[in-house]
């Protein structure tokens, strides 16, 4: 055996060594789940069910191979989500009681899962995890190339003809995406042309106008890079054009000091990180975000994104609550606008609150059942091992 070939299968069996030893996690709620990959990486976090927005992770560790387990995530969730019907001067609030958690929840089965079930501690099962292939991960010289997959995990809430499938990915290589896809039927129409689409229903050949709807989806990341060491910063990149510069694009940076709402910027390539005190952390980018969102009783539903400091009380964008009527963390009220009250992010974790719209027009094709409509987003992990742990593992 080769000196090279030695080191490589040292570290391949240090890899798995390491991801063998992965442990449980003590979940104050729900249940401790673990999916190592054959290259080492393990994802260890507690799965929720929650009342009020279904899925949960929380207590996200990922450990990439030879090296050690990390708090990356306390908190992931969908913060809110704003359903609005064009022909309403409202929109319908689903973070509530009943709408997306609870019984809103679907029970799954192996035709609907076509991975692994989780009943947790209901009777029916709720949760399913299943791994896809993702395609090329790295490359190294002349070697072949890494093909990397991602672990999924999603739960199914249906809410007035409408189906919710909310899904978190946790990939290989560190990446988290949350995702929401819209399915289920269209019962809603109009009189109105200017709110709807006129089209023929293909079962009934009736003429019809269904209306059109915006949806918001809102998710809440608390940041807890350190375990408990409170001291993630949170910085803005933006890359503005200096044509005296040759029209180049130096970058800037900015720390993020006190709770604000911001907007994406596309003209600036506009984008955020949480880095802890080693400078390592997750990059949000925007830019995949096409839409906007505007409501009369939100004022952050413009924004892109929200940041504050982290608070156990402010868990969701609750519309119409008030927060002096609550009796515990479950039940504490108030939007994100009460959230945003300048208080500084210094020594307290960062929670980002990530808002994605898209808009639902109706077509022919979409009866009887609404062609799938998915609004994903990803965060990127960045400078956590001096080089890449997956080159000893090739």
């Amino acid at each position: 055996m080769s000196l090279l070939t030695f080191i490589r299968h040292f570290f391949c069996v240090y890899a798995l060594l390491a991801s063998s030893n992965a442990w449980a996690l003590d979940c104050a709620q729900g249940e401790s789940m673990e999916h190592s990959f054959s290259s080492g990486a393990t994802w260890n976090f507690c799965a929720v069910l929650d009342e009020h927005h279904a899925l949960e992770l929380q207590n996200i560790h990922y450990q990439a191979p030879g090296d050690s387990s990390r708090q990356v995530l306390q908190h992931l969730h969908l913060g809110q989500v704003l359903l609005h019907y064009h022909d309403r001067l409202s929109a319908d609030v689903l973070i509530s009681d009943n709408k997306l958690g609870g019984d809103a929840l679907k029970s799954l089965n192996e035709s609907l899962c076509g991975g692994t079930l989780h009943t947790f501690d209901f009777e029916q099962a709720n949760i399913c995890t299943y791994v896809r292939d993702t395609g090329l991960m790295a490359k190294y010289n002349l070697r072949p190339g890494l093909q990397g997959q991602q672990y999924r995990i999603y739960s199914v809430s249906q809410y007035q003809g409408l189906t919710f499938k909310v899904q978190i990915g946790l990939s290989e290589d560190g990446r988290i995406a949350p995702s929401v896809t819209l399915s289920g039927q269209a019962s809603r129409t109009t009189n109105n042309s200017l709110y709807g689409n006129s089209l023929v229903n293909p079962l009934s050949n009736q003429t019809l106008i269904s209306t059109q709807a915006s949806v918001l989806y809102t998710w809440r990341m608390a940041f807890s890079l350190n375990d408990n060491e409170q001291n993630d910063a949170v910085e803005e990149f933006n890359f503005k054009l200096e044509p005296s510069l040759g029209s180049r694009r130096p970058m800037q940076v900015t720390q993020l000091s006190t709770e604000t709402l911001r907007k994406k910027n596309r003209d600036q390539f506009r984008g955020w990180r949480v880095k802890d005190i080693n400078g390592s952390g997750y990059y949000l980018d925007p830019q995949n975000s096409g839409f906007s969102f505007t409501d009369r009783k939100n004022n952050w539903a413009q924004f892109d994104l929200a940041i504050t400091a982290f608070d156990t009380c402010e868990r969701h964008s609750r519309i119409g609550d008030d927060r002096a009527n609550v009796n515990n963390e479950y039940e504490c009220g108030g939007s994100i606008d009460d959230f945003i009250s300048g208080e500084p992010l210094s020594n307290r974790n960062p929670v980002l609150w990530y808002s994605m719209n898209r808009v639902f027009r109706p077509k022919a094709e979409d009866y009887p059942v609404i062609s799938s409509m998915q609004v994903e987003f990803e965060i990127i992990p960045f400078d956590w091992t001096p080089t890449s742990p997956f080159e000893v593992v090739q």
